[in-house]
């Protein structure tokens, strides 16, 4: 809190009444200066601007100071937790030549408060610049960190899969696949099995004991047909001699009825890579077709 006080007021006369409220200096003769005081907080003691090295600062200027203590109270604040009275006294004399300089350097510092907001802002935005900068450092390498990882699971997935293709290919090397092979109405599972086996006996014309066993994959189609036979033989090299190795074999029926086929049992990688070949060179044909036919055309409009 701030005022002003005049040794000739009716109020300097009241305040004179009571000693504490005044200046510890006591200096408050019969001056017709006006003189600005500050009020401690703590002690509710009133002391001169120049008591407290505040002089020649306005009176807008000490009012900017919101919470204020004396250099007494400071003193006493610090010095509570010593022991000893020697050093107390040591410290109070340090304290009086410190705390006067420090009160005005908070002052001056709201007082200009102003003044370092712009700097502030700037070096704001400056550790704002390195902290984005660093940032982005920290998400580029865990991104690199992340990416690496992910590499090494893919790396490590793909090899896992291609060894168990690996193993799928081995096991399906004495496989052959039959297609357009009547399938039987019985009911049992044993006497389908059966009838399958009789009808590869006739038209293989292999021993009983070269045939291991034969299935019927998927589920049944909706337009009647018959489902894919698959027939494990005795050995890789049979089933290549049925398959035509790889290139499919097939026998022709009487007129009407479906062509039997026996291709090779591929694993789906196979059959995809297959499928999407196949379908390349249907392009690449349909393509070399329309470029022909229109070469063709360009001939015959030149003759016209």
């Amino acid at each position: 809190m701030v005022k002003n006080k005049k040794a000739n007021d009716k109020k300097a006369e009241e305040d004179a009444c009571n000693p504490k409220d005044w200046c510890p200096c006591g200096q408050y003769d019969d001056k017709e200066t006006e003189v600005f005081v500050v009020q401690c907080e703590e002690c509710e003691q009133w002391w001169h601007q120049k008591c407290v090295s505040l002089e020649g600062l306005e009176k807008e200027s000490v009012e900017a100071i919101l919470r204020w203590r004396c250099p007494r109270c400071i003193m006493q604040n610090l010095g509570m937790g010593i022991g000893s009275t020697i050093i107390q006294e040591a410290v109070k004399i340090e304290l009086e030549k410190a705390v006067p300089g420090i009160v005005r350097s908070v002052v001056e510092a709201t007082v200009k408060a102003k003044e370092f907001k712009k700097t502030f802002a700037d070096v704001a935005a400056g550790r704002a610049e390195q902290m984005e900068k660093k940032v982005e450092k920290t998400v580029e390498k865990t991104m690199h960190s992340a990416i690496k990882e992910n590499q090494q699971a893919l790396l490590q997935k793909a090899a896992e899969k291609q060894d168990a293709e690996r193993h799928e290919r081995e096991k399906r090397k004495r496989n052959v696949v039959v297609t357009n092979l009547k399938e039987s109405t019985l009911t049992t599972s044993i006497g389908r099995y059966e009838s399958d086996k009789k009808k590869l006996l006739d038209i293989m014309e292999v021993k009983p004991e070269q045939i291991v066993t034969c299935y019927r994959a998927g589920a049944k189609r909706d337009n009647g047909g018959p489902r894919l036979l698959i027939v494990t033989l005795e050995t890789p090299r049979l089933a290549e001699h049925f398959h035509n190795y790889g290139n499919g074999h097939r026998i022709e029926r009487k007129v009407g009825k479906n062509d039997i086929w026996f291709n090779p049992d591929l694993i789906k990688a196979d059959r995809d890579a297959n499928f999407n070949a196949r379908k390349l060179m249907r392009e690449r044909r349909a393509e070399l077709e329309g470029k022909r036919m229109k070469k063709t055309e360009n001939k015959t409009e030149k003759k016209e």
